[in-house]
């Protein structure tokens, strides 16, 4: 099932990437199930600041200026931050991240940590990185890096319900998923936390309104075939429910992405 789940579920930001200033690079084959991009941002000047959004990810990143790194937990929560710097990533699906270290990382919710408290070999491997001459080279460090790290013995379980909480459009209570794992809520949540950092509960929010947001900006969003396919109570729920996560109103953000698309699509960068 983990080399499936990427293949049906990608995480998006707010903006087009060349909008951000932000480059994402795909990693190779093996790491595809577990990263979701590379990424570099450098002192990009069309604008100053960029909405950050609950992408169901966790980021190391590097400030190739300040010689140091951070690594981010997954959030639920939505901020704009400067893009003046020259920044290195490397972002984890949320699942992801316990395949690459024995550490638990169920205080990292809304959190950070120096990476060398939860990655083995960080301390070297990061004076490489900033060492080193060009994204190319960054990437080729990091994979090498990732691929000695990797455990591909995964929770059946957890990826599991990952799988039903995405094919069923997040329409899912934990007790669903608990009873599709034949185990009590109070264990799969055990899981969830040890694992990933956030309950079910909260991954199930989370992926659902990524997947929201990457319907409402499709031609052809329509809130009422939404209110139904991803269980809200109603139409003022999907409106509050997403307000919550982005920080702003749904036809706002659905306004700016699709203005900035078209200027996207027809501008040369």
């Amino acid at each position: 099932m983990a080399f499936t789940l990427d293949s049906i579920f990608t995480t998006v930001t707010a903006l087009p990437s060349a909008l951000s200033g932000i480059t994402e690079i795909d990693p190779i084959a093996p790491l595809k199930p577990y990263v979701r991009c590379f990424w570099s941002c450098e002192n990009c000047k069309r604008e100053s600041y960029m909405r950050i959004i609950p992408d169901c990810c966790a980021d190391i990143i590097f400030d190739l200026i300040g010689g140091c790194a951070r690594f981010v937990g997954v959030s639920d929560n939505s901020f704009l931050s400067s893009n003046n710097g020259v920044f290195f990533g490397i972002r984890f699906y949320a699942w992801a991240v316990s395949r690459f270290t024995d550490e638990k990382i169920d205080f990292l919710f809304n959190g950070s940590t120096q990476p060398e408290n939860i990655f083995k070999g960080f301390s070297r491997f990061k004076i490489e990185l900033l060492h080193a001459n060009g994204n190319e080279r960054r990437v080729t460090l990091a994979q090498k890096y990732l691929l000695d790290l990797l455990d591909e013995n995964i929770d059946a379980d957890i990826m599991n319900c990952l799988f039903a909480m995405i094919k069923l459009n997040c329409n899912v209570s934990v007790r669903d998923l608990s009873n599709h794992v034949a185990m009590s809520s109070r264990t799969l949540e055990r899981k969830f936390l040890r694992n990933i950092g956030v309950s079910p509960k909260t991954m199930t929010e989370l992926i659902r309104y990524q997947m929201l947001w990457q319907d409402c900006i499709k031609p052809n969003f329509c809130v009422p075939d939404s209110v139904d396919k991803f269980g809200y109570y109603d139409q003022a729920h999907l409106y509050n429910d997403f307000r919550k996560y982005h920080g702003e109103g749904l036809f706002d953000a659905r306004s700016r992405y699709t203005n900035l698309s078209r200027f996207y699509n027809t501008t040369e960068f």
